[in-house]
């Protein structure tokens, strides 16, 4: 197949057109029967009107430039916020294959973009400092991406008294909210729902009602 050819298109992208016309590729983008690939990943690979190439060439190419642009849109999320390899592979397979989200993902861990213990660490000390109990975070890290052996060690490594998270909580959320029996039994039910242990709660109500001078 020849090269007939190039238009520039946005997004960083080319019009590529071919005679006689290739098979559909699934991973490829289209624009009517003409390919789209980056311009970049033209240019590196000397692609020019009146190449000649083949239908593994092609596919090549294909794979090639998305690889190249998913390691890109990796980058911009990446400069936007931390992530996990697990959290950036999702996002990236919502607009690219997964052989090229898995390229790029592997890339950004290659150059230290991406760090599931550097993330796990930093996102600990948040919600630590968010008052949120130790399986409540193991939780939230979970979502975030984090393998469960990798929370659970992070966590355990951090010298973290749930009872004066608690203690902070009964001084701020739920200071005034220790009125009467029926408050205390709602308190004590939303901060079991958070994650604290019923020992904990207990430990923080005393405490607090003897720095307070209240009955709990």
């Amino acid at each position: 197949m020849r090269v007939v050819n190039i238009e520039v298109r946005r997004r960083h992208l080319a019009a590529v057109s071919l005679l006689p016309e290739p098979e559909k590729i699934n991973e490829a983008e289209y624009e009517g029967n003409k390919l789209l690939i980056d311009r970049e990943i033209l240019r590196r690979c000397n692609i020019e009107i009146g190449c000649e190439l083949s239908n593994e060439e092609i596919k090549e190419l294909v794979l090639v430039s998305e690889s190249y642009r998913a390691k890109e849109r990796a980058v911009w999320y990446l400069s936007k916020a931390d992530t996990t390899e697990k959290a950036l592979f999702e996002k990236l397979c919502r607009n690219f294959s997964e052989k090229a989200a898995a390229f790029a993902v592997a890339q950004m861990v290659k150059k230290g973009y991406v760090n599931d213990r550097r993330f796990a660490e930093n996102y600990a000390l948040l919600l630590s400092n968010r008052k949120v109990s130790k399986r409540a975070a193991v939780g939230k890290m979970l979502q975030k991406g984090v393998p469960l052996d990798m929370a659970k060690e992070v966590l355990s490594e951090r010298e973290y008294d749930e009872s004066i998270a608690v203690l902070e909580l009964l001084k701020t959320k739920y200071k005034n909210k220790l009125g009467n029996d029926e408050q205390v039994r709602k308190t004590v039910a939303a901060l079991y729902r958070r994650g604290f242990g019923y020992s904990d709660i207990k430990t923080a109500l005393n405490e607090f009602s003897k720095k307070e001078d209240i009955n709990v």
